[in-house]
């Protein structure tokens, strides 16, 4: 059946299907973030591209060693991070007219194709110069999905690492458990919300998580092949959101 040719939907079910798409997206980024982590971080040096406060840490250990290889590679790579950071804000204005869901199509494809690269480049001879270098491609692909995917439900939450996730899960629990006897209807929602809010980050961290044992567990396995079915699993995501999208004529 062509995708153009498919019936509109009902606004319940719409409504249905595109929150299911986002549970499903940020299930499938938290997962592949969470392999992606653990690839660099037990693969490749202890480098976590995903964030960058540890690579500013090394970055100094190696200025003090003078290892400036180690140091340019690692600039490269915050380089990458803040380009792609800045990306994420210019060119969905500029070529998508600031609509967000077809940008976030869009930034699932050159996510796919960062996560093929890392899979191709040569991990041995390019890890002689720094294991960051070799990273550069999660770089850039963690910064597009770190300013892009940025809310499940209205809920900020990050799929690429866990602090302020674990953060925000502590407050929002707290409240919710100060809230849980409440007597009047507008302090009982406001519990269920909060518990709601606990709930999203306990989950989108714990597929984190899971991504991270699924690469240690696998490693010796899979290799740069993890980077292959990261790729996979947000190309089949675009597929999936791309297919979607047309079913509702956008």
């Amino acid at each position: 059946m062509n995708l153009h040719t498919l019936p509109r939907l009902p606004a319940a079910a719409l409504t249905t299907l595109s929150s299911r798409q986002e549970e499903a997206a940020f299930a499938l980024l938290s997962f592949s973030g969470g392999i992606a982590g653990g690839f660099g971080s037990v693969f490749c040096g202890h480098v976590f591209a995903n964030a960058q406060t540890g690579s500013m840490i090394s970055m100094a250990s190696e200025l003090y060693a003078g290892q400036w290889l180690g140091v340019a590679s690692r600039l490269g790579g915050l380089a990458l991070f803040v380009l792609g950071i800045a990306l994420t804000v210019v060119l969905p204005a500029r070529l998508f007219g600031g609509d967000s869901r077809r940008w976030q199509r869009a930034c699932l494809l050159v996510e796919t194709f960062c996560f093929a690269l890392q899979g191709l480049l040569p991990r041995e001879a390019l890890s002689v110069v720094s294991y960051a270098l070799y990273l550069w491609p999660v770089f850039f692909a963690a910064a597009l999905q770190y300013n892009t995917f940025t809310a499940l439900h209205g809920v900020p939450v990050s799929t690429l690492f866990c602090t302020n996730n674990l953060r925000q899960l502590t407050l929002h629990a707290l409240i919710w458990r100060r809230m849980r006897r409440a007597r009047t209807p507008e302090a009982a929602a406001e519990a269920r919300r909060e518990l709601r809010i606990s709930l999203t980050y306990l989950v989108v961290t714990l597929l984190f998580f899971a991504g991270v044992v699924f690469s240690v567990f696998t490693l010796e396995l899979l290799g740069a092949g993890q980077m292959f079915l990261c790729a996979g699993l947000l190309f089949a995501l675009w597929l999936w959101r791309t297919a979607a999208a047309r079913a509702q004529g956008d």
